[in-house]
Protein backbone atom coordinates (compact mmCIF):
# COMPACT_ATOMS: atom_id res chain seq x y z
CA UNK A 1 0.00 0.00 0.00
CA UNK A 2 1.08 3.53 -1.02
CA UNK A 3 -0.74 6.32 -0.62
CA UNK A 4 0.59 9.43 -1.02
CA UNK A 5 -2.02 12.80 0.06
CA UNK A 6 -2.06 16.33 0.76
CA UNK A 7 -2.45 17.90 3.80
CA UNK A 8 -5.90 17.59 5.38
CA UNK A 9 -7.61 21.35 4.36
CA UNK A 10 -5.58 22.42 1.99
CA UNK A 11 -6.82 23.45 -1.26
CA UNK A 12 -4.30 21.71 -4.02
CA UNK A 13 -6.34 23.00 -6.76
CA UNK A 14 -5.71 19.27 -7.67
CA UNK A 15 -8.54 16.45 -8.74
CA UNK A 16 -9.53 14.27 -5.47
CA UNK A 17 -7.51 11.63 -3.83
CA UNK A 18 -10.32 9.67 -5.38
CA UNK A 19 -9.36 10.74 -8.71
CA UNK A 20 -5.45 9.65 -8.66
CA UNK A 21 -5.52 6.11 -6.86
CA UNK A 22 -2.14 5.12 -7.00
CA UNK A 23 -0.42 8.48 -8.14
CA UNK A 24 2.97 8.51 -6.70
CA UNK A 25 3.78 12.28 -6.86
CA UNK A 26 5.95 13.37 -4.64
CA UNK A 27 4.73 17.11 -4.23
CA UNK A 28 1.95 18.91 -4.63
CA UNK A 29 1.44 22.27 -4.20
CA UNK A 30 -0.74 24.41 -2.27
CA UNK A 31 -2.52 27.53 -3.07
CA UNK A 32 -1.82 28.89 0.41
CA UNK A 33 2.09 28.41 -0.16
CA UNK A 34 1.62 25.09 2.37
CA UNK A 35 3.41 22.44 0.82
CA UNK A 36 2.53 18.75 1.74
CA UNK A 37 3.62 15.55 0.41
CA UNK A 38 2.63 12.24 2.94
CA UNK A 39 3.81 8.12 2.29
CA UNK A 40 2.03 5.42 4.11
CA UNK A 41 3.01 1.86 4.27
CA UNK A 42 1.94 -1.44 5.99
CA UNK A 43 4.35 -4.40 5.65
CA UNK A 44 4.62 -7.71 7.30
CA UNK A 45 7.36 -6.80 10.59
CA UNK A 46 9.98 -9.04 8.93
CA UNK A 47 13.60 -8.34 8.27
CA UNK A 48 13.42 -8.23 4.43
CA UNK A 49 10.40 -6.55 4.73
CA UNK A 50 11.53 -3.69 6.78
CA UNK A 51 14.12 -3.13 4.32
CA UNK A 52 11.91 -3.07 1.34
CA UNK A 53 10.18 0.19 3.38
CA UNK A 54 13.31 1.51 4.13
CA UNK A 55 14.20 1.69 0.02
CA UNK A 56 10.22 2.88 -1.05
CA UNK A 57 10.97 5.77 2.36
CA UNK A 58 14.50 6.63 -0.04
CA UNK A 59 12.40 6.82 -2.87
CA UNK A 60 9.89 9.26 -1.68
CA UNK A 61 12.63 11.40 0.12
CA UNK A 62 14.36 11.52 -3.41
CA UNK A 63 11.03 14.01 -4.24
CA UNK A 64 12.05 16.56 -1.76
CA UNK A 65 14.70 18.60 -2.20
CA UNK A 66 16.99 17.40 1.02
CA UNK A 67 20.46 17.85 1.12
CA UNK A 68 22.13 14.38 1.59
CA UNK A 69 22.92 14.62 5.32
CA UNK A 70 19.20 15.12 6.04
CA UNK A 71 18.45 12.60 3.65
CA UNK A 72 20.90 9.45 4.97
CA UNK A 73 19.76 10.61 8.97
CA UNK A 74 15.89 10.35 8.40
CA UNK A 75 16.77 6.69 6.83
CA UNK A 76 18.84 5.94 9.16
CA UNK A 77 16.64 6.63 12.49
CA UNK A 78 14.02 5.07 10.42
CA UNK A 79 15.31 1.62 9.50
CA UNK A 80 16.25 1.55 13.32
CA UNK A 81 12.56 1.97 14.44
CA UNK A 82 11.55 -0.56 12.10
CA UNK A 83 14.14 -3.01 12.76
CA UNK A 84 13.14 -2.74 16.23
CA UNK A 85 9.71 -3.57 15.48
CA UNK A 86 11.36 -6.36 13.43
CA UNK A 87 13.64 -7.78 16.67
CA UNK A 88 11.53 -7.13 19.00
CA UNK A 89 7.69 -6.00 18.61
CA UNK A 90 6.38 -9.44 18.43
CA UNK A 91 8.14 -12.24 19.98
CA UNK A 92 5.71 -14.85 18.42
CA UNK A 93 6.71 -13.25 15.17
CA UNK A 94 3.98 -12.52 13.60
CA UNK A 95 2.76 -9.00 13.10
CA UNK A 96 3.20 -5.74 11.22
CA UNK A 97 4.61 -2.29 10.70
CA UNK A 98 3.26 0.64 9.94
CA UNK A 99 5.19 3.41 8.28
CA UNK A 100 4.05 7.32 7.58
CA UNK A 101 6.36 9.96 6.82
CA UNK A 102 5.08 13.82 6.16
CA UNK A 103 6.41 17.01 4.58
CA UNK A 104 4.59 20.20 5.80
CA UNK A 105 6.44 23.14 5.14
CA UNK A 106 10.10 23.00 6.28
CA UNK A 107 9.52 19.79 8.39
CA UNK A 108 9.61 15.94 8.32
CA UNK A 109 8.26 13.78 10.34
CA UNK A 110 8.21 10.11 10.16
CA UNK A 111 6.08 7.71 11.97
CA UNK A 112 6.89 3.92 12.49
CA UNK A 113 4.02 1.78 14.65
CA UNK A 114 3.51 -1.77 15.89
CA UNK A 115 0.93 -3.41 17.56
CA UNK A 116 3.12 -5.59 19.59
CA UNK A 117 4.39 -5.88 22.77
CA UNK A 118 5.90 -2.82 23.59
CA UNK A 119 9.25 -1.99 24.98
CA UNK A 120 9.85 -2.68 28.53
CA UNK A 121 10.52 -0.07 30.69
CA UNK A 122 13.76 -1.85 32.03
CA UNK A 123 15.34 -4.83 29.66
CA UNK A 124 17.74 -7.39 31.53
CA UNK A 125 21.05 -8.52 30.42
CA UNK A 126 23.19 -10.70 31.42
CA UNK A 127 26.67 -8.86 32.17
CA UNK A 128 28.51 -10.85 30.19
CA UNK A 129 26.57 -10.68 26.72
CA UNK A 130 28.01 -9.26 23.81
CA UNK A 131 25.09 -8.03 21.61
CA UNK A 132 25.61 -5.71 18.87
CA UNK A 133 22.31 -4.50 19.94
CA UNK A 134 20.65 -1.79 22.76
CA UNK A 135 21.51 1.26 20.71
CA UNK A 136 19.04 1.96 17.97
CA UNK A 137 17.14 4.25 20.46
CA UNK A 138 19.98 6.24 21.57
CA UNK A 139 20.58 6.82 17.34
CA UNK A 140 17.46 7.88 16.99
CA UNK A 141 17.52 10.77 19.41
CA UNK A 142 21.06 11.63 18.13
CA UNK A 143 20.10 12.14 14.38
CA UNK A 144 16.36 13.70 15.03
CA UNK A 145 15.44 17.39 15.98
CA UNK A 146 13.20 15.66 18.39
CA UNK A 147 11.86 12.29 18.77
CA UNK A 148 9.14 11.00 21.12
CA UNK A 149 8.26 7.00 21.86
CA UNK A 150 4.48 6.23 23.32
CA UNK A 151 4.88 2.45 24.48
CA UNK A 152 3.19 -0.29 25.96
CA UNK A 153 1.05 -3.35 26.20
CA UNK A 154 -1.38 -1.93 22.87
CA UNK A 155 2.51 -1.27 20.54
CA UNK A 156 4.82 1.43 19.93
CA UNK A 157 5.11 4.47 18.10
CA UNK A 158 8.24 6.20 17.68
CA UNK A 159 7.55 9.61 15.80
CA UNK A 160 10.73 11.31 14.54
CA UNK A 161 10.95 15.11 13.49
CA UNK A 162 13.69 17.13 11.85
CA UNK A 163 13.41 20.75 10.50
CA UNK A 164 16.45 20.26 7.68
CA UNK A 165 18.31 23.57 7.13
CA UNK A 166 17.46 22.50 2.96
CA UNK A 167 13.45 22.48 3.13
CA UNK A 168 13.70 25.86 5.30
CA UNK A 169 16.26 27.86 1.73
CA UNK A 170 13.84 26.22 -0.21
CA UNK A 171 10.91 27.59 1.21
CA UNK A 172 7.75 26.37 0.22
CA UNK A 173 8.71 24.98 -3.30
Amino acid sequence: MYRHTPETGVDTDESTDADQAGTTVPERRASAAVVASSFEELAPALPNEMADLRRKLIRWLGGLPLDPGSTHDITLATYEALANVAAHAYPDGHGWARLEAERTGDTVTVTVTDTGCGIASTRPRPAALRTSGGRGLLLIDQVTDQSDIDSGSHGTTVRMTWRPVSLRDAGAV
